[in-house]
């Protein structure tokens, strides 16, 4: 819907509504140096993309959605420590054993060389070198691991509060306060790349800024996303919460219909740890079949393979290779860091209150949704073009 409407990329630097004098709109594209930004709010409308999986969300009820305070990816980053682990032990370990075999085969004979000289002086030079830079290399990453999972046990979450259609952002170093109406709440995509002398990596960002009126400043809040797609599906998911409700999730209907059950409320915990573990053995199961109900003969006919253990016996030789559970009891001990516990204030706030007492949507948000939907929906126009209508239309 949106593609090759990027070309250049730069540093992320949030985009400042105070900057520019005059505040963005709904679908239009402004320029930052090289980078360029589209805005899908302030009037937070109808963006027309796929919505992400609400199991992304750490809180998601009837009340709030919270932003941030999730350790999803930790699993794989408990994985790239066993990967450095497994390198250093092949450097310091077998690579000597390598290279002496390589000297014993291509040293002439008669000379004084010997195997085990050979095996001892290898076992001195990549001894000497692997120890100290292998040690730094696990370091670094057990040092990520923590700072990390410390950082997001002192940051607050950011909360969407739908019945009061209001969003609340706590500063993790003077613990104020921030609540913003959720229609003045400004929302971006960027999109960039940057070009080494081997390739070119195109970077993402999804963004929001809460601006304080009473001090007149705007905090900036940016999430990495992995394409483009997921930046605005994480905005889309944002708005249909709060315009409509906690959806239903379309990736736990998915995963009844494949495996013909429904995953359990511990399967389904919406952060990674070892119940992740158990999630991914199932899926693996089912790669191969092996709950299914039909015989191979029958598999064939309806053109599935026939049933396998070998995606299974995969999966468990990746897990060894990875420490067992190990990535999967990091990722438990960070969820297990938390967050900080949230001002009293901010507890009252996200407290539920009588339907007779709910905010409702602005009349000119609720005209710019229709607009913006027709457009797109109706007559095939793109994001931009539609919301191009809706000054024509005000």
């Amino acid at each position: 819907m949106l593609t090759k409407l990027f070309k250049r990329k730069a540093e992320p630097a949030p985009p400042s509504t105070a900057q520019e004098g005059q505040n963005p709109k709904a679908g239009e594209v402004r320029k930052y140096g090289s980078e360029e930004t589209l805005y899908l709010a302030p009037l937070p409308v109808y963006t027309g993309q796929q919505p992400v999986s609400m199991q992304g969300f750490p809180v998601v009820n009837d009340v709030y959605l919270q932003v941030g305070g999730s350790n999803m990816g930790m699993v794989w980053q408990g994985k790239m420590l066993a990967w450095v682990i497994w390198l250093s032990i092949f450097y310091i370990f077998m690579c000597p054993f390598i290279i002496a075999t390589l000297l014993y085969v291509i040293t002439p004979e008669g000379t004084n060389n010997t195997f085990s000289n050979d095996l001892g002086l290898s076992f001195l030079f990549f001894g000497g070198t692997g120890v100290p830079g292998c040690a730094f290399l696990i370091g670094n990453c057990i040092q990520i691991l923590i700072s990390q999972t410390r950082q997001q046990a002192r940051q607050y979450p950011l909360r969407f509060n739908r019945q009061r259609r209001e969003v609340c952002f706590v500063d993790s170093k003077t613990h104020e306060i921030l609540i913003v109406p959720w229609e003045k709440v400004t929302a971006w995509i960027s999109q960039g790349q940057m070009v080494t002398q081997y390739n070119a990596t195109t970077f993402y960002t999804f963004g929001m800024a809460l601006e304080n009126e009473e001090k007149g400043t705007v905090q900036p809040i940016l999430l990495d996303k992995p394409s483009q797609a997921h930046s605005i599906g994480t905005w889309e998911a944002i708005r249909l919460y709060m315009e409509q409700g906690v959806p239903k999730d379309k990736t736990g209907e998915w995963l009844r219909l494949l495996l013909g059950r429904e995953l359990t409320e511990y399967e389904l915990r919406p952060y990674e740890g070892l119940h992740t573990w158990e999630v991914e053995k199932l899926m693996k199961e089912e790669d191969g079949g092996l709950h299914s109900c039909f015989t191979d003969e029958r598999r064939a006919e309806i053109g599935l393979t026939p049933r396998s253990r070998w995606p299974l016996r995969r999966w468990y030789i990746w897990r060894v290779l990875s420490f067992w559970k190990m990535p999967y009891m990091i990722a438990e001990w960070g969820h297990k860091a938390g967050t900080p516990t949230m001002p009293e204030r901010v507890q009252q706030w996200s407290q539920p209150i009588p339907p007779e007492q709910w905010a409702k949507p602005s009349p000119a948000l609720q005209k710019a949704t229709q607009v913006v939907q027709h457009a797109m929906d109706k007559k095939k126009m793109n994001f931009i073009e539609a919301c191009k209508l809706i000054e024509r239309k005000a």
